[in-house]
Order: C-alpha cells, then structure tokens, then sequence
C-alpha cells in the first residue's frame, strides 16, 4: 500500500490541475502554480519510481531500469519537463537512500535486464544516476523564472527532509551523497552539462 500512496496522489493533483485549466475561468492567473505543482507531482512519483521494478514483469529488485535517470529521460523527452525534474529529485533522493544497504550482495545489487547483476558496481551506478538526476533538476530549473526557481528549490529542499526523516533512519551517507553530487554537476554547469550530454555519457 506504501508505494501506491504518493503515486495516487500526484496522479489525483495533476488531474486537478488539468480539470482546473479548462473548468476554472480564473486559472490562467495562477499559471505560476501551476508548474510548481507539476514539480510537486515528479517529486512524489519519484520518491517511489525505482521500487516500481515489484510491479514490472521481467523484473527483479533493485533493476537498472527503475533505479536509474531513465524514467526522468523519457518523461523530458515527451515535453513534460516540470514534472520530469520533479521525478528526477525523487528518483536521487531514493538512489541516495539505496547507497546504505546492510551488505552490497543479494537484493541490494543493481540488476540489468538480460546482464543481470553488476555487483560491485552497484555503489557507482546509483551514484552516477543520482548526478544525473540532479543534472535534469538543474537544467530544467534554470529555465524558470527566478521567483518560481526559490520556490521549487524550496519545495524540493521540504520534500528531502520529509523524505529522511520518515524513511530514512541513517540520513548521513545520503545527504553527503547528494550534497557531492549537486556540488559536482554545479561545477560542471560552469563547463556547459546538459542533459543530452549526460545522455551521451550513460549510453
């Protein structure tokens, strides 16, 4: 029940949106809060996006095709890029969560479809997807306006402490997970990053 919750409700905000678009006359003068929910909306899916894999046939925990940027990439690519970088904040915050199992064997080993487990790797592949998602976060904010930017970074900086604190009994090694990784793509942002060449760099 704990993973269809939060899914449920984004999917019951963003309706309301839609709904308020064509049936409230007075809508089009809350436009500002409307990318913001759609943000609100990413960020809830993705807090629960990677455990997906329980529901999927073909498979198994931990695979490579939840835990991963992809589902932000593919919600990008069809234009929704509010609520991709939503998802994308989501998704970091629970690979960061993933990088503290009790031992890196069995169910906490990243799983590729037809590869299988990449061991050992596992710790590198969450970690390079969490910068990748916070790549897409950054990218797409950048393209705000500077008010709706502090309120989305807000909302987003509200949605990791609730995150922690009720999931996440060890918050140390993931928020300083998060922390090097926002401080990295930051840096590299100066350099031009972008989410084709983070594409590049995954494939």
């Amino acid at each position: 029940m704990k993973l269809y919750v939060m899914p449920l409700l984004a999917c019951l905000l963003a309706a309301s949106v839609l709904a308020a678009r064509v049936f409230c006359p007075f809508w089009s003068a809350m436009a500002f809060w409307e990318e913001i929910i759609f943000y609100l909306c990413g960020l809830m899916v993705g807090v629960r996006l990677p455990d997906f894999d329980f529901l999927l046939p073909g498979l198994s925990h931990r695979s490579g095709v939840t835990h991963s940027c992809l589902p932000a990439l593919l919600t990008m690519s069809s234009g929704a890029h509010a609520v991709a970088a939503g998802l994308a904040v989501g998704i970091a915050l629970h690979l960061s969560s993933d990088m503290q199992p009790r031992a890196w064997s069995g169910g906490a080993l990243i799983k590729l479809p037809l590869l299988g487990s990449i061991g050992l790797l596992s710790p590198l592949w969450l970690m390079a997807n969490v910068i990748a998602c916070l790549a897409i976060f950054m990218e797409v904010l950048a393209s705000e306006p500077v008010d709706a930017r502090q309120a989305i970074t807000l909302l987003c900086l509200a949605g990791a402490c609730w995150y922690f604190w009720r999931e996440e009994k060890r918050p140390l090694l993931p928020l300083m997970a998060l922390g090097f990784a926002g401080l990295l793509v930051h840096a590299m942002r100066g350099g031009g990053l972008s989410v084709q060449l983070v594409w590049q760099c995954l494939t």
